[in-house]
């Protein structure tokens, strides 16, 4: 018998033991009442069952059940969302996980949330599944056939806790993506590196006083971005108003504005504001605008079958006194369409299209520096006047985007690129194995 059929993981609680069965539809009851047996579920062997055990059904979720060519009987996909250690459970964006749960649930996919504590070497990790309303309750889980990693922080992201997970997950090579958080400095050099710098603002990795004056000099305003930011907490705008400098501080989705009469007391004021990290110098370009406000571009890049493909774009408008287009920081939402069609009229899809061309080359050349672990990723967009793009910043673990669109595609995509990495069979793993072998012949990370 070969096909495939829709069946059920079902958590059963009997006595002071938890079991994990696999309900198989009622279609093949017939066949179990003869065969019975087991059924592999990721590195499990779990009973396949036709009708629910005796006890305490816990949680059930619907999963794809079929017959390998050697007719064992296989139940899956199964994965899990990378999280970080809580006092209580984990530590991560539960609406979105909710959100591809939910959309995992749809596709016959099950999908656990694993805090980097939780991951060992045992055949049974301990994840979190939603059920109910706001109510997440732990779960003995089969260990996933790919990953992804939402952890939240970046000092989670640098913890021992997180190294030794990556650890064991690489050693029971179970294919994890993205890494980690990009650092601002890495990616421009990135894009350097790859003959792009025709879309990067001039840019300075280290901050001092010399630095600052030099750059001043050339440009009416520049921004300072901490390498390791994100939302612009930390960002300085400085712009040169007649003898003076405007300085416009964001910190804690606040800006606070201050005038400096010298150079002296400019950098007094950014040593003064600067956050305990390393700052990069960027010049400042100047926008197109929406409502006489400066805006900008939120792009989504996925992976589809080890290539790049934008998702969808948004724009962010710039809040009153806002050096950021942020939307926690008071930056608002326009359609891109709208935007391209006002500021270029017939040229608007010229535009729409050089957009893309830059953010597929930007994230093909930052992909190959990460060794093509990446499976996503957003980035900031500037467009000038003259419909020219320029990268601002790219993004490992992009935030939700509002669009509804953009959001459903993002949550299949997601969904799409887990299915890619899971070695579902011995052929889809040997092509696996002989493409990452072609990556590494022809990858060498670049000298930046």
């Amino acid at each position: 018998m070969s096909g495939s059929w829709t069946g059920e993981l079902v958590w059963v609680q009997r006595r002071s033991e938890m079991m994990l069965y696999v309900l198989a539809p009622q279609e093949l009851s017939s066949v179990l009442e003869t065969a019975g047996g087991d059924v592999k579920v990721s590195n499990l062997r779990v009973p396949l069952v036709g009708s629910v055990p005796e006890g305490q059904v816990i949680f059930r979720h619907r999963v794809g059940l079929t017959r390998d060519g050697g007719g064992e009987w296989v139940a899956g996909p199964i994965y899990a969302i990378l999280a970080g250690s809580g006092k209580s459970s984990f530590v991560g964006a539960r609406s979105n996980f909710r959100d591809i749960m939910k959309t995992a649930r749809l596709r016959n996919s099950f999908v656990y949330v694993i805090p980097t504590d939780h991951v060992n070497r045992n055949e049974l990790w301990q994840g979190y599944v939603r059920s109910g309303n706001r109510q997440w309750i732990p779960l003995p889980c089969p260990r996933p056939e790919a990953m992804y990693n939402r952890i939240p922080k970046r000092n989670l992201e640098r913890c021992e806790t997180t190294r030794t997970a990556k650890t064991i997950i690489h050693g029971f090579g179970i294919p994890l993506f993205n890494p980690g958080y990009f650092n601002k400095a890495t990616i421009y050099r990135i894009i350097r590196a790859a003959n792009l710098h025709e879309y990067l603002p001039e840019t300075h990795e280290s901050l001092s006083a010399e630095s600052l004056y030099r750059m001043l000099r050339r440009h009416p305003a520049v921004y300072l971005k901490p390498t390791g930011g994100s939302i612009g907490h930390g960002m300085i705008r400085v712009e040169v108003c007649g003898a003076d400098y405007v300085v416009k501080v964001l910190k804690n989705a606040h800006c606070q504005t201050y005038v400096a009469d010298s150079p002296r007391s400019l950098w007094a004021l950014v040593e003064q504001h600067r956050l305990v990290s390393q700052y990069v110098i960027q010049s400042a370009i100047p926008l197109i605008e929406w409502n006489q406000r400066p805006c900008d571009f939120r792009v989504l890049l996925q992976k589809r079958d080890q290539r790049w493909v934008v998702v969808g774009k948004g724009v962010r408008v710039a809040g009153a006194n806002a050096i950021t287009t942020h939307v926690p920081n008071g930056g608002s939402i326009a359609h891109a369409v709208q935007v391209l069609t006002q500021q270029f009229g017939a040229d608007d899809t010229q535009v729409d299209q050089e957009i893309e061309r830059m953010v597929v080359r930007c994230a093909e050349a930052i992909d190959e520096y990460y060794q093509y672990e990446l499976g996503e990723m957003s980035m900031d967009v500037g467009v000038d006047e003259y419909g020219h793009p320029w990268f601002f910043e790219a993004n490992s673990k992009p935030m939700k985007f509002d669009e509804p669109e953009i959001r459903r595609k993002s949550l299949q995509g997601i969904l799409a690129h887990l299915d890619e990495l899971r070695p579902a069979s011995a052929v889809a793993q040997t092509a696996t194995a002989k493409m990452r072998r072609k990556q590494r012949a022809v990858r060498r990370r670049p000298s930046l």
